[in-house]
């Protein structure tokens, strides 16, 4: 007999996260930059936290951000390359004292008393859910810059839900109740852009039969979402620098300003900051529009939060009486899910139709949207740093033996040469152990 799962809803205690902070200082120069929770950057640009006057460092060259981890520098697409020592990198965790290069200009890092950050036991912001560290982390950000008027950039994957983070933002704000308006930067012609964002005047072009106003004047009072705005040509980020510089919009066919009060939010998956690098994204643009930043984390860094969005993306399909076979978990959670939340939300409207009444299951599923067998775990951790790459072997080692062993805990013991108590501690900490410590393993052998 088929069994099932329910997700529960368990609201974790507050939690304090010790995260490691530091100082990078520019050597012969004097200046230094303290790092802390907020994403700061260093590079040529002005409005950079530690500015670099040198011909070798690019305008935005690397992010620093205190984590628990150690101080995270990430290289930006710098066009002459962080170095520690000889060798370049992309990102690195910082956790001593050490020195390094962008471009040709030396730095030097210096840990600082680590720093306590609190999470509260809240696992909702609006409709986002999650119980990780990371998804906890995001919403004490959101629920800090909800109830201002600064410009936010939301940064992830695709499928990831960006727009869903910024429709919270908005209903979090003092502005809820008033205009959200959403407009896709990468799905529109130039034309079609200013048209849809500014408004046009009557006779401003062929088929103008009448005034029209822009989602800016639709929007007032409201907000705003610009989605994929990295995608905007180099002629509408002038226009839209002026618009947001001044609260003001010129309708197509006027050189009449209107103005207006919006606040704006952008999403993009693409590096903003490399695009800045490479001359594809104006600089000012981006610093007025990324006053705030957050990223939204990919759904493998969060599996255990895959049963409480299955049963949370039933609800939303009007589907919250069916029950989901928990042989399902296992195939759930060793998947890598590159479309992220919106490929899991295709999945289960396939499982829907292919499924017994009332009892969820994904294996047709799953052959029908994937048609393609798991990636090898040697394709993907080649992709991934050690840290994490050592998080996917244990992923996917512990979900094989959950599998195979129908999720009693003593087989699983067994084959791995383990103790019950450590296996218990390996399935929770991937969200794969629902039971109590002191109930009986489920499942025969």
């Amino acid at each position: 007999m088929a069994r099932h799962f329910e997700a529960e809803s368990t609201v974790p205690f507050p939690e304090v996260v010790s995260i490691r902070s530091g100082r990078i200082e520019a050597v012969g120069e004097g200046r230094a930059l303290s790092v802390a929770l907020e994403r700061k950057h260093i590079g040529r640009a002005p409005q950079c936290a530690l500015v670099l006057d040198d011909s070798t460092v690019s305008a935005l060259h690397v992010e620093v951000q205190a984590a628990p981890g150690g101080v995270r520098l990430l290289d930006l697409g710098s066009r002459n390359g962080t170095f520690l020592g000889e060798t370049r990198i992309v990102e690195v965790y910082l956790n001593g004292p050490c020195e390094f290069r962008c471009g040709k200009r030396l730095l030097r890092f210096l840990l600082e008393p680590a720093l306590d950050q609190v999470l509260d036991g809240e696992t909702r912001f609006g409709r986002l859910i999650g119980t990780t560290s990371e998804m906890r982390a995001l919403f004490d950000a959101l629920r800090r810059f909800s109830d201002s008027n600064l410009s936010i950039v939301i940064t992830g994957e695709t499928g990831t839900g960006k727009e869903v983070v910024a429709r919270a933002i908005h209903e979090a704000s003092a502005r809820r109740g008033r205009p959200f308006l959403a407009v896709n930067c990468a799905a529109m012609t130039d034309a079609l852009l200013e048209d849809e964002l500014f408004g046009h005047v009557k006779g401003a072009f062929t088929g103008a039969d009448r005034d029209r106003n822009g989602m800016f004047v639709e929007a007032h009072a409201g907000t705003l979402f610009f989605d994929e705005v990295a995608e905007m040509s180099a002629a509408m980020q002038v226009k839209l620098l002026r618009a947001l510089e001044h609260g003001e919009v010129r309708p197509v066919g006027t050189e009449r300003a209107r103005k207006v009060n919006v606040r704006t939010l952008f999403a993009t998956h693409a590096d903003l900051e490399e695009a800045v690098n490479r001359g594809t994204f104006r600089e000012d643009l981006y610093f007025r529009i990324a006053q705030m930043s957050v990223q939204v984390p990919p759904l493998r860094r969060r599996l255990e939060d895959i049963p409480l969005l299955v049963r949370q993306i039933l609800d939303e399909l009007g589907h919250s009486s069916t029950a989901v076979d928990e042989a399902a978990l296992p195939m759930l959670m060793a998947r890598t899910w590159p479309g992220n939340v919106r490929e899991l939300r295709s999945l289960i409207e396939v499982a829907l139709v292919s499924s017994e009444a009332r009892l969820l299951s994904f294996n047709d599923a799953l052959r029908v949207v994937h048609r393609r067998p798991l990636a090898s775990l040697e394709s993907v951790i080649a992709a991934l740093a050690y840290s994490e790459a050592k998080a996917e072997f244990k992923r996917r080692y512990y979900t094989a033996l959950y599998g195979a062993c129908r999720g009693n805990v003593t087989q699983i013991a067994k084959r791995a040469g383990m103790q019950r108590k450590s296996v218990r501690e390996a399935l929770r900490s991937i969200g794969l152990d629902f039971a109590p410590e002191d109930v009986e393993d489920r499942g025969g052998g």
